[in-house]
């Protein structure tokens, strides 16, 4: 995106284009724009929002593949939990993450493909498409991936309630807790992204036409709304302020510290475990699908980590660079790396389904029961539930004698993995 009102410079073009885009370009703000700073007005311009022309492969034909690929692992994830039984409280969560994260590249894969792939226009945005474009790639997407992490630090402290205060976890970590939760995070997730809706006025700006540069079209442009009483740049430096300490900073600590606490409590619960004296071969077997589960949890919030805080600190350098004029050279070079991290984050949506297979034996089975002959799979689906049911009753059996003995057991319901 390029600020200007009347905008003189020379554009180095990224990709191959028709117009010779390495001439003066004199960009005439249409009259529906008026009493505004040149600061206050963002013209769409993809050439130098995606400055160095990868970004464009990446989203026009990259991502659909890669969109498409977490989307049928995600389906196969949610029908085997579904068809056979495995709806715990920790897979409920996994499910929802699994929705969320499943629909939510397909909007703004879609108008990438659109533009980039098919249209192939690396030109400035056409009006008509001002409000489309920002609904699809810059808000509605965010609401299903804010819900997924919302979600997935519910289901890390949930985890961590269930391995160290098991007693507490029946009332805490109901089912029914659990759906209110769901919502919650999908409702807060909207109301953060909300005010995205109207803090932009989309105006016209004639600049020269894509084919014929004699020519001229109407280009997107984002300003200030009428409503807004501060500065433009001052209202998006307290938005994105706002935004990475709720959604990055905040999040991101009771991650680390709900990892390092379940860890903590995995291990402790290992070292009592080894000094009992007796347990028999079903408690044992238990004892296995239960610290699978939890490193399965552990897992997720490590890969969450992973790309969350790299986002936390572009965004610090960006509330630096529209609150405190921070000098990082080119700005456009941090869009880029948003582009990147963005690339990255759709990149580690099918970590879940891939953490889950190599942690459940269970869910490898339900895999292999989708794909086999139809005459072995009634076999398959009744070794499944066999020994599901198998390890609900040593669950209960052991939940009942680690209640008369004070041993901090975990509870029934998350036993499945």
């Amino acid at each position: 995106m390029q600020n200007a009102t009347r905008l003189n410079r020379t554009l180095e073009d990224p990709v191959s284009n028709s117009v010779n885009l390495n001439t003066e370009l004199n960009l005439t703000i249409g009259s529906n724009i008026t009493n505004l700073t040149d600061s206050e007005v963002i013209v769409v311009d993809f050439r130098q929002f995606y400055k160095y022309g990868f970004e464009f492969i990446l989203y026009g034909y990259f991502m659909p593949v890669w969109a498409s690929m977490s989307i049928i692992m995600y389906a196969l994830m949610i029908t085997v939990f579904i068809r056979y039984g495995m709806t715990s409280k920790t897979h409920i969560c996994l499910i929802a993450i699994a929705i969320c994260d499943s629909v939510s590249p397909i909007a703004p894969t879609s108008i990438w493909v659109y533009f980039f792939a098919i249209k192939k226009h690396y030109y400035y945005l056409p009006f008509e498409w001002c409000k489309i474009y920002h609904y699809t790639t810059e808000v509605i997407p965010q609401f299903f991936t804010y819900t997924s992490y919302f979600i997935t630090i519910m289901m890390t402290v949930q985890r961590y309630i269930m391995v160290a205060h098991p007693f507490k976890a029946e009332k805490l970590c109901s089912k029914t807790v659990v759906y209110v939760m769901i919502v919650l995070c999908f409702l807060t997730s909207v109301s953060i992204r909300l005010v995205h809706l109207f803090h932009y006025k989309y105006s016209k700006t004639s600049v020269p036409g894509i084919d014929n540069a004699n020519t001229t079209m109407q280009a997107c442009t984002f300003s200030r709304p009428d409503w807004m009483p501060v500065s433009f740049y001052t209202y998006l430096g307290f938005l994105m302020t706002a935004q990475t300490i709720i959604v990055g900073v905040i999040p991101c600590t009771v991650l680390v510290v709900s990892e390092l606490l379940m860890i903590k409590a995995i291990n402790a619960r290992s070292a009592k475990r080894e000094t009992m004296t007796s347990k028999a071969k079903g408690q044992s077997q238990n004892a296995k699908n239960e610290r699978r589960l939890t490193i399965a949890t552990i897992c997720i919030t490590a890969v969450t980590l992973f790309y969350m805080v790299p986002v936390v600190i572009i965004q610090v350098i960006d509330v630096l660079v529209l609150m405190f004029d921070f000098d990082i050279g080119d700005y456009n070079n941090l869009r880029t790396a948003i582009v990147v991290l963005n690339v990255l984050y759709w990149m580690c949506i099918p970590s879940n389904f891939l953490i889950t297979c190599c942690l459940s034996r269970e869910f490898r089975r339900g895999i292999r029961s989708l794909f086999i002959k139809p005459e072995t799979v009634q076999n398959t689906i009744i070794s499944i539930v066999s020994l599901a049911k198998t390890q609900e009753s040593v669950c209960n059996s052991e939940t009942t004698e680690s209640v008369k003995g004070n041993d901090s057991e975990t509870v029934v319901d998350e036993q499945k993995i």
